[in-house]
């Protein structure tokens, strides 16, 4: 079975700025993954062939299931702590990332006495 090749709005801005084609080609992969155009119709439009907008979607796409890939394998990450460790992200100002690191390196000073 054929898998269909569709990508959200989302999902092709995130790959986006890693393709390595030009802009030309990637207007015409999103005409085809996101807004679900024919290559036919994208092909009339950019004035090329239906094999070359093949050509840039299958770029497109090749990137975007490496990108999967890579979010699936950051997601796992935490598999590999051990168990009474847990990971945090902090988005915050860096004064206030400062002052957080500061109070987290006191504290375990404090809790190895």
């Amino acid at each position: 079975m054929k898998i269909k090749r569709i990508m959200t709005n989302a999902e092709f801005d995130a790959v986006s700025h890693l393709l390595k084609i030009s802009e030309e080609r990637i207007k015409a992969a999103r005409a085809f993954l996101v807004n679900g155009e024919t290559y036919q119709v994208i092909a009339d439009r950019h004035g090329c062939t239906r094999q070359a907008v093949g050509g840039s979607v299958n770029a497109v796409w090749e990137v975007f299931e490496n990108y999967k890939k890579a979010q699936s394998a950051a997601a796992n990450a935490n598999a590999s702590l051990p168990d009474d460790w847990e990971e945090v992200t902090l988005v915050a100002p860096r004064y206030l990332i400062e002052k957080f690191k500061r109070a987290v390196f006191l504290v375990s000073q404090q809790s190895k006495k």
